[in-house]
């Protein structure tokens, strides 16, 4: 059964662990590993973009220089008077001395060809193209589409720009781009991306090569200025299979800190645990030392007192010096053992007691003659500051003034040597409290012993009960407030009591 309970409750925590570290490890990890995944489609939309800017811009300057390639030749063809042969010369020799062009033609108003670079074997006519048509009616350099020629026999791009005198246009000037001119133009700027040209019904007109299957590949679009094309380029994003490497990459981060917080909390829950397990503890000792002071205190006062007056009968009939010495110690003893039965009974819970509202102002001022004149036994100085505004307290003033008298005590004997000692007691508001500081210039406390100074029994005067902190604190802790004390050795030591202002403060004032 306690293997098995064990079992149990170690399953238990490795639950928790999961539930804690695990489970929000991934969710947090996948999350990111999305985020990045934007990131690389951005990246690579972003590529695709800047590849079909460029080739678009490209084929713009093919276009354009073509276009005024041919708006130049027409302006020539113009001042020429109708001399076909130097025409013909004109249009042949800049055929030959440009590669894009598959052939120059210059024809009449009826679409009948007047003069061509390339031989006519038959008739040829284009007054049923659209192109023809349009740059007739508009007066502008006009676009075809990818067609194969009637004369060239190749796939081109007719370009055709009227050739005006004046406001009359006298015929029609034709070039024959080649296709396969404007995709060796794409090819020549091409890197890793594949470029796609369609017109404007959608069909694929350049394809600089076939996609890879299983690829993934990203793609943006843009358009042609002079001519009705849309350019796609594809880029293969090389990242799109990189999902769980992204994710086990951020899965160990997001663990790891993961775990680290869950360390530092697990620390600081222990730490807490640890301390409230000793406050429990300590609790337990005083509610045990409380017990025990209530059920023997009594019955230890009541022999003392026969005892005490035993000695004072003994020593009024005995007036031998050396028994008056022995009597003399026994009294101071028993006066300790009274003394320490007293600081016992205060350890008891305070329930016959009735809480009044005083000014703590008042409460200091009442014992000040009582501390003064010990300071000056023990000659050291006192100051002491009273706060300017009104304290308030509920809180049983004997008690309080018990407190404030322990504290001062132990100062006083802190700077029993010291040749400057100085004790300064100070009150002030602090925002809802009052804090009483108490103050010296003593041999302190060393640091390893700070934390016991509150723990019953615990002294580092010789002639000390060690109730004398505990009985403090189980006052002030009866009244709702803290007392803490900072100490450093050599140098001195401050204790601060912070206590709850009473509801009616305002009222007060």
């Amino acid at each position: 059964m306690v293997q098995k309970s064990n079992i149990l409750r170690h399953a238990r925590k490795w639950t928790i662990y999961l539930l804690i570290t695990l489970l929000p490890s991934i969710v947090i990890s996948y999350f990111l590993t999305e985020h990045e995944k934007q990131n690389i489609l951005t990246k690579y939309h972003m590529k695709a973009s800047q590849c079909a800017k460029i080739h678009a811009s490209n084929l713009n300057n093919f276009i354009g220089e073509t276009v005024g390639r041919l708006e130049m030749l027409s302006t020539l063809i113009n001042t020429q008077h109708d001399d076909l042969d130097n025409i013909y010369e004109i249009l042949k020799e800049t055929h030959e001395q440009d590669d894009r062009f598959s052939g120059l033609y210059l024809v009449d108003l009826n679409g009948d060809f007047v003069v061509s670079t390339n031989p006519l074997n038959h008739y040829v006519n284009v007054s049923d193209r659209e192109y023809f048509q349009e740059s007739l009616k508009t007066g502008e350099t006009t676009f075809s589409q990818t067609h194969i020629g009637r004369v060239s026999k190749r796939a081109i791009i007719t370009a055709a720009t009227p050739v005006s005198r004046e406001t009359l246009t006298k015929g029609v000037l034709l070039v024959s781009i080649r296709l396969d001119e404007v995709e060796k133009s794409i090819k020549n700027i091409l890197k890793d991306e594949i470029i796609i040209v369609k017109n404007e019904t959608g069909k694929t007109e350049i394809e600089t090569s076939t996609p890879i299957p299983n690829e993934h590949y990203i793609e943006d679009s843009t358009e042609v200025a002079h001519i009705p094309w849309t350019i796609t380029a594809k880029v293969i994003n090389d990242e799109a299979d990189s999902f769980w490497n992204i994710f086990f990459y951020y899965f160990v981060i997001v663990m790891f800190i993961i775990n680290l917080l869950y360390l530092v909390v697990f620390y600081f829950l222990l730490h807490k645990k640890e301390k409230i397990e000793k406050e429990q503890i300590e609790h337990q000792k005083l509610e045990l030392l409380a017990k025990l002071a209530a059920s023997t205190a009594h019955e230890i006062r009541n022999p003392l007192t026969g005892i005490k007056g035993l000695i004072s009968l003994l020593s009024e009939e005995n007036h031998d010096q050396k028994s008056q010495f022995y009597f003399g110690v026994i009294q101071n003893e028993i006066t300790r053992i009274n003394a320490i039965v007293s600081e016992l009974l205060l350890l008891g819970r305070p329930t016959a007691y009735t809480f009044e509202i005083c000014d703590a102002n008042n409460v200091v001022k009442e014992i000040v003659p009582i501390i003064q004149s010990e300071a000056n036994f023990s000659n050291v100085e006192l100051c002491v500051k009273y706060s300017e505004q009104k304290l308030p307290l509920s809180c049983v003033k004997d008690q309080i003034k018990q407190v404030l008298l322990n504290l001062t005590k132990n100062s006083l004997h802190a700077m029993e040597l010291e040749e400057k000692g100085k004790l300064t007691i100070e009150l002030e508001k602090v925002h809802d409290d009052c804090v009483i500081q108490v103050i010296d210039n003593g041999k302190g406390i060393p640091r390893d012993k700070l934390d016991q100074v509150f723990s019953p029994f615990f002294t580092m005067d010789e002639d000390g009960s060690g109730l004398g902190l505990t009985v403090c604190k189980r006052i002030i802790d009866s009244h709702d407030g803290t007392i803490t004390i900072q100490s450093i050795e050599n140098k001195g030591t401050h204790i601060e009591i912070r206590l709850p202002l009473h509801k009616l403060i305002k009222e007060l004032e």
